[in-house]
């Protein structure tokens, strides 16, 4: 069984595919635009993913690109799950927009894999340790408990992919000060590495410790890998997504989401096993 569509992954496909149709017809936007009796700012939109192509734009730009029926019916299908609404939208009021943008691509995504050297990733955080992270801070910029609920409700609601059916495939790098670093009660920190340890037992998780004499100075980061869909040609899609003190970065560029790739195995070859990783995180537990 699969998972819901993502509209936030289905746009962001139908958009690559709309670009790389006209750009393969050779024509302009303006050309596309008269297509749809619309503007070229219309077609730069849908392309770029900012809004949602409809399914009669699609349709009509189908025809025009003259396209076989297998793919015209998977861009039609791509429409009608770019216009839904994720669990996520919800939440809205609650999350920044570039916090709403990732949890809707990591809700279609295939595979993460992520390095993180300074807290544990929001896959694997538990209420607690979310909260207690959410909390830390100087008392002027602290969030209200009602805001800090809703936040520690939508973290939880992301983990559920990892038992979904056809679940995230997930690798995690941690640095080993990861583990020692404490947000809340030593309780609240011995049920997050307790956590950790049963996440760990899925099949499609993986985590694996780099201990401190190998650790890499390289900030933390994310890859999103994703499916491809039947009916279209393969399309290079990966991206890596990075957080800052203020906001966070979407980088798409094949070339830099492959420089990441080659970081994120760079890393891994100095990480432990993964049975020495979970004897690690278990001693700490205890």
């Amino acid at each position: 069984m699969a998972r819901e569509p993502s509209p936030t992954v289905s746009r962001r496909r139908l958009a690559a595919e709309l670009r790389r149709l006209r750009e393969d017809a050779q024509v302009t936007g303006t050309q596309v635009a008269q297509v749809l009796d619309g503007s070229s700012s219309k077609v730069s939109r849908m392309e770029k993913a900012q809004v949602a192509a409809h399914r009669e734009d699609v349709a009509r730009l189908a025809d025009f690109y003259q396209v076989r029926p297998a793919v015209r019916e998977a861009l039609l299908a791509l429409a009608v799950e770019a216009e839904g609404k994720g669990w996520w939208d919800a939440h809205g009021e609650s999350l920044s927009e570039s916090y709403t943008t990732f949890i809707g691509l990591e809700a279609g995504a295939a595979t993460m894999l992520t390095w993180q050297n300074v807290i544990f990733p929001g896959l694997l955080q538990t209420a607690d340790y979310a909260r207690a992270l959410i909390s830390f801070g100087d008392a002027w910029n602290a969030l209200p408990p009602t805001q800090i609920d809703r936040l520690v409700r939508v973290r939880d609601r992301r983990g559920r992919i990892l038992e979904a059916p056809d679940p995230l495939n997930l690798t995690v790098l941690l640095d080993e000060s990861v583990l020692m670093r404490r947000f809340g009660s030593p309780e609240v920190m011995r049920n997050q590495l307790g956590h950790v340890l049963r996440v760990a037992e899925l099949p499609n998780v993986t985590i694996r410790v780099v201990p401190l004499e190998r650790s890499s100075a390289f900030h933390s980061f994310v890859l999103l890998k994703f499916p491809q869909r039947e009916g279209l040609d393969p399309l290079h899609d990966d991206l890596v997504y990075i957080e800052n003190a203020t906001d966070a970065i979407l980088e798409e560029s094949e070339q830099k989401t492959f420089a990441y790739e080659r970081v994120f195995h760079q890393v891994l070859a100095a990480a432990l096993s993964e049975e020495d990783s979970l004897k690690l995180i278990g001693e700490l537990a205890r």
